[in-house]
C-alpha cells in the first residue's frame, strides 16, 4: 500500500527517482551558480567594471532561472514533513534511501558553499562600491566632472 502524497511518507518505488532527480537538478544548479559567483568575485578582484556588470547580471539571471527548482527542492522537503535539507536526508536514511539521502547532504553543503561565496562576494562589491564612491567624491573635489572633463582649471 502506497501512502505517497502524505507528509512525512516516503513510498519507494514511487518516489526515490523523483526524490533523486530533483535533488541533483537542485546540486547541478547550486555547482553552477558557485562557478558564476566565483567568476563574479575573480572579476570584483582584478577590477574590470564591464566584465563585473556583465558577470553580475550571469549570476542574477542564473538565480532567477533556478527559481523553480529550488521550488521544487523546498515541496519534496515538505513532503516528508521537514523544514531543512539536514532534517530530509536523515528522513530518507531513516527510510533506507541513502543516494538521495547523501545528494540532500551534497546538496545542502554546496547551497552553504553558496551562500558563504554569496556573503564575501557581497562584501567585496561593497568595498568596492565605497572605494569608487571615495575616489567619485575626490575627483569632483579637485574640479573633475563624473565624465572625466576639467571644469576649473589649476
Amino acid at each position: 500500500m502506497s501512502n505517497a502524497g502524505q507528509t512525512g511518507q516516503f513510498d519507494r518505488w514511487n518516489d526515490e527517482p523523483a526524490v533523486i532527480r530533483v535533488l541533483h537538478q537542485g546540486l547541478e544548479i547550486v555547482a553552477d551558480l558557485n562557478d558564476k559567483l566565483q567568476k563574479l568575485d575573480d572579476l570584483m578582484l582584478k577590477g574590470r567594471p564591464h566584465e563585473i556588470v556583465e558577470a553580475a547580471a550571469v549570476v542574477e539571471t542564473s538565480l532567477k532561472a533556478a527559481s523553480p527548482a529550488l521550488s521544487d527542492i523546498a515541496t519534496t522537503m515538505e513532503r516528508f514533513g521537514t523544514a531543512n535539507l539536514q532534517a530530509a536526508a536523515a528522513y530518507l536514511r531513516r527510510a533506507e534511501q541513502d543516494d538521495a539521502a547523501n545528494l540532500a547532504d551534497a546538496l545542502r553543503l554546496a547551497l552553504k558553499r553558496f551562500a558563504n561565496r554569496s556573503v564575501e562576494a557581497n562584501r567585496r562589491a561593497q568595498h568596492l562600491n565605497r572605494g569608487l564612491n571615495t575616489a567619485m567624491r575626490s575627483l569632483q573635489a579637485l574640479g573633475v566632472q563624473e565624465s572625466g572633463r576639467l571644469i576649473a582649471e589649476a
